[in-house]
């Protein structure tokens, strides 16, 4: 069981990443993360009842994170900021480089997410989002894209190479690759088959996807794309995977980019089913308003941060690891094994490095064997 002293020392630490935040409102943030946590549901009267022994009445709790929700003082994108600062600060990056993700997912017919997240050992943690009605985006989506990006830009050390990854969806936009590229960064994205391509040796522009007729067959090359808005020079990399039912079409400006690294992406899929059926049980939540669930994501994105340092300390610390799974391969995700650390609080806390601060230590895909002693 999570401690009143363990709570404590959360709430120091919250109070520190979220500085903007009035004392009350990250106090409240602290508990309700803890309570998402140990109730694996972000639904109020869950979140509620899981914190009797903090709060006392679970009806008295469940009207106070209401409060929060609807409170226009609680600046969910400042919020944003802080996270992005937290996270990103505490990335122990041997390659120099970091992936961001964009997406968008939805609640049912309520709303829409779109959400830039970290790249980060399997799954994907969010850095900024913005919640809205269906259909109904509260900018361009190109601009809202970058408005995003820009959050989470002040917290990226200068010298990492930043790649972002977009599906077909978001990325067939010249302007965002464009704007990718003003802020020194590279873009890695997928579009539609029916792309024109110019090669450099090419007389006239091809459809990218009349480039591979059959699963295993891969090409690359430099070429020209949207010739309606000026032309964007960049590589082509077409990639028709066994198994695959379509190839990924991609464009990048990243010159060691290679065609798997798109799957990469499929990571957010995963966090996004994090927060709903497999974690956090989101589309139980009946926080419909996007004002609202702009801050209730801020608990959300705060809570799975937090269980997936604990899972990378859970994967990584050889005194805590036998603890969690057996033998020397990881079978779990890093959120599950946050999840089991966090439910053995109490024995376990003492062995954890740091139990109430971020630790990520990045890793390329299929680097299993980072143990720290």
């Amino acid at each position: 069981m999570f401690t009143t002293k363990a709570l404590y020392h959360w709430n120091q630490a919250i109070a520190t990443a979220f500085a903007p935040f009035s004392k009350p409102q990250a106090r409240l943030l602290s508990l309700f993360s803890v309570g998402v946590a140990l109730a694996r549901s972000c639904t109020l009267a869950r979140v509620a009842e899981s914190l009797w022994w903090a709060s006392g009445k679970a009806d008295s709790m469940e009207r106070r994170l209401q409060r929060f929700l609807a409170n226009p003082q609680v600046d969910w994108q400042a919020g944003c900021q802080c996270l992005a600062h937290w996270v990103l600060g505490q990335v122990l990056c041997r390659q120099g480089r970091v992936v961001l993700l964009v997406d968008e997912t939805s609640l049912a017919h309520h709303f829409k997410v779109m959400a830039v997240s970290l790249a980060y050992r399997g799954r994907a943690i969010p850095l900024a989002w913005w919640c809205y009605p269906q259909d109904h985006y509260p900018m361009a989506q190109t601009k809202l894209i970058d408005t995003l990006l820009g959050w989470v830009a002040p917290a990226l050390p200068p010298q990492w190479e930043v790649l972002v990854q977009a599906d077909r969806g978001l990325s067939n936009s010249p302007t965002l690759l464009r704007q990718i590229q003003k802020r020194g960064w590279f873009f890695l994205v997928r579009v539609q088959r029916g792309l024109r391509l110019r090669g450099e040796a090419d007389a006239q522009s091809v459809g990218f996807g009349d480039r591979l007729t059959r699963p295993g067959q891969e090409w690359s090359g430099r070429v020209t794309v949207f010739p309606q808005a000026g032309g964007l020079r960049c590589r082509a990399l077409a990639y028709w995977g066994k198994g695959h039912q379509a190839p990924w079409l991609l464009l990048t400006n990243y010159p060691p980019a290679q065609a798997p690294w798109y799957g990469w992406r499929m990571w957010e899929e995963l966090a996004f089913r994090d927060f709903k059926s497999t974690g956090w049980q989101w589309q139980k939540s009946r926080v419909w308003q996007p004002a609202h669930a702009n801050r209730l994501w801020l608990v959300l994105a705060l809570a799975y941060a937090w269980m997936l340092s604990l899972g990378t300390q859970g994967a990584c610390l050889k005194k805590v690891r036998p603890e969690l799974s057996r033998g020397k391969s990881r079978r779990h995700s890093l959120f599950a094994l946050g999840l089991r650390l966090f439910r053995r609080a109490r024995e376990l806390f003492d062995k954890i490095v740091r139990a109430f601060d971020f630790v990520f230590i990045y890793q390329e895909p299929g680097d299993e064997k980072t143990v720290v002693h």
